[in-house]
């Protein structure tokens, strides 16, 4: 009996030893992403959690698109700094894609599909920005004051040269090269800023689409691209590393971006699952 009592003890003694360690666990990681669960509440968003070493997301839904937060994924063989996206999925497509980012920042390899180099009349800005555009009306309409000033202050973030915007028909993408996460203040500030982005492209969509540009619903659609394949999620090329194919249109991903979109992006394209290519 007095075996039986102290067997019962040591694990008892165990469990609380487990459960505590647990705990304690989760109050650091609590500690540690307060940023992304202080987000979350601010947006009424969800928080998840993606365990103890990495660093979570938080998605919520933000006039009509469903909008995700958290750290790019890191490419294997890659040495880059920490970089917080925000990319928001539109409900519905819109006839339009669009590169922004500092002079300094290094252009991808190939334009997005369609685009060419679109100033916007402003001096200040244009020496200051490369934008590509396949609609160079429908880019101005976008980067209206309200727009442009938001862009200034996350520049203000940023690094020199880290800061992206990225516009195709399904969805906008705002980064910042630098782990925001690590004070709730800048990470809400600059999705604060991105929505405000979010809402001038909506408002420029809409001003060009009176103009009598239609939206036009086409079926899936190859893409037609010379020399390496381009991730449609952080616009670099697909080459070394893990990669994901759509199953419908069979459109390269690295797989850590696909996981954080969680669908293909290509415009005409309803594949939600990927397969290791």
């Amino acid at each position: 009996m007095a075996e039986l009592f102290f067997v019962g003890v040591i694990l008892a003694l165990l469990y609380l030893t487990v459960r505590a360690g647990a705990l304690f666990v989760r109050a650091l990681g609590g500690r540690r992403f307060r940023a992304y669960s202080s987000l979350a509440r601010r947006y009424r968003g969800k928080y998840e959690n993606r365990g103890f070493n990495e660093p979570p997301t938080v998605s919520f839904d933000y006039n009509g698109s469903l909008v995700r937060v958290g750290l790019a994924p890191v490419m294997p063989g890659q040495s880059m700094p920490p970089r917080t996206r925000v990319v928001a999925r539109f409900s519905k497509g819109i006839p339009f894609r669009m590169e922004l980012a500092p002079v300094a920042r290094s252009l991808p390899p190939q334009p997005p599909r369609g685009t060419r180099p679109v100033r916007i009349g402003i001096n200040e800005f244009d020496q200051r920005f490369h934008v590509q555009a396949n609609d160079p009306e429908m880019a101005r309409d976008f980067l209206a004051p309200p727009v442009r000033d938001a862009i200034g202050r996350l520049v203000r973030m940023s690094p020199v040269g880290g800061m992206l915007v990225s516009i195709n028909p399904e969805r906008i993408l705002v980064q910042v090269d630098r782990n925001l996460g690590q004070s709730a203040d800048a990470l809400i500030a600059a999705v604060h800023e991105a929505m405000k982005i979010h809402d001038g492209l909506a408002v420029g969509v809409a001003s060009r689409l009176r103009q009598g540009v239609e939206i036009v619903e086409v079926g899936t659609v190859p893409v037609e691209e010379s020399g390496p394949p381009i991730c449609k999620v952080c616009g670099q090329t697909v080459e070394a590393g893990p990669r994901m194919l759509c199953v419908v249109c069979r459109v390269p991903y690295h797989q850590d971006c696909w996981e954080f979109i969680g669908s293909c992006s290509v415009f005409g394209c309803t594949g939600k699952m990927g397969v290791p290519g």
